[in-house]
């Protein structure tokens, strides 16, 4: 049986009636214009700062005041005509679950993009889903932050498109943390070691420098090269593998890993198997993350004072100027049980 839905009173339901609340309504500078007194086209002039107009200052707060009251956003397609260019700095990651020194930088350039009125714009970038051109047709942004997820590859494809791209991994010394870590461990009296690399494709651009920055060192100091497993950080078995490694590794006895995740993780599978890292195997890790402050050796990253020097070459890049290079010191080991 059909019934014909009735509103309140008993007459039929219109369609505007059951539609549910309407969407607000964009404020247009008609209707500053009307609520200030003054025409669209002095609204106009003081919301898009035309220079060489004549508006009283008294005006021009009136404006701006009635502006944020009822609520004004400007409209970003026609903005961006006007001004060549958008508000939108793009900053591309391979996944969505960055570590703590990825995510503590992201904060910062996001602050500091905001009091300059830039909307940072993280997207998950996939090449099998659309390319870099595609990805610049959509979005159009004023600069283009690599977080270090992509390929050699992906990256090219990525500078023959945007006119502003800053590489924040090429402003991290990775290899150099490799280096520290093994010098750190080769002081203690370590001469076999052993490294763990993520299983993670996102991280192997950075994982295989720090590695390769270990080697070095290795080759350098005249030991073995280190025993290398790769483990899966969601898979605790494949860490316990690693372990199995290690053990059976003759004169095996410290662990550089790719992160303090890792290192953490390496920690809980010795003391499950009833063994203790700095006794049974030295264990040194990377970032300091909070989880790693009661007994992992670290070397950490300043994140404060890199944030800042990334931070500088947006805002500089943003300005059509060339970043000027630096020279602080970022990292430093940080010495405590396990190591």
């Amino acid at each position: 049986m059909f019934v014909r839905p009735h509103g309140p009173e008993g007459g039929a339901m219109t369609a505007e009636a059951g539609a549910g609340p309407r969407r607000p309504r964009r404020v247009t500078h008609a209707d500053i214009a009307r609520a200030c007194g003054v025409s669209r086209a002095t609204v106009s002039y003081v919301l898009n700062d035309v220079p060489g107009r004549v508006i009283s200052e008294a005006t021009r707060e009136l404006v701006l005041r009635t502006a944020r009251e009822l609520g004004h956003v400007p409209y970003a397609p026609a903005r961006m005509l006007r001004l060549g260019r958008s508000d939108v700095v793009l900053a591309l990651v391979r996944d969505f679950s960055p570590g703590y020194i990825s995510n503590a930088l992201l904060r910062k350039l996001d602050v500091a993009l905001a009091e300059r009125g830039f909307v940072l714009l993280i997207h998950r970038y996939d090449e099998s889903l659309r390319s870099v051109q595609e990805l610049w047709q959509l979005v159009s942004p004023s600069l283009v932050v690599v977080m270090g997820g992509l390929t050699i590859s992906e990256q090219e494809g990525l500078e023959l498109t945007a006119t502003r791209v800053l590489r924040v991994h090429g402003t991290m010394p990775n290899a150099r943390i490799g280096r520290m870590q093994a010098d750190h461990l080769t002081t203690k009296g370590h001469r076999v070691l052993g490294y763990v690399l993520p299983s993670e494709p996102s991280l192997q651009l950075i994982a295989t420098e720090r590695l390769r920055g270990l080697q070095e060192e290795c080759a350098q100091l005249g030991i073995p090269q280190p025993v290398v497993c790769t483990v899966d950080p969601a898979d605790p078995e494949s860490v316990t593998a690693a372990l199995d490694v290690f053990l059976a590794s003759e004169g095996l006895t410290a662990v550089a890993t790719h992160n303090d995740d890792i290192g953490l993780m390496l920690v809980s599978a010795m003391r499950a198997r009833g063994l203790e890292a700095g006794r049974d195997l030295a264990v040194i890790g990377v970032d300091n993350i909070p989880s790693a402050r009661l007994d992992l050796t670290t070397v950490e990253i300043d994140v404060d004072l890199w944030g800042d020097d990334v931070v500088a070459s947006a805002l500089a890049l943003l300005d059509d100027v060339e970043p000027q290079p630096t020279s602080h010191e970022l990292l430093r080991v940080i010495e405590r049980h396990t190591a």
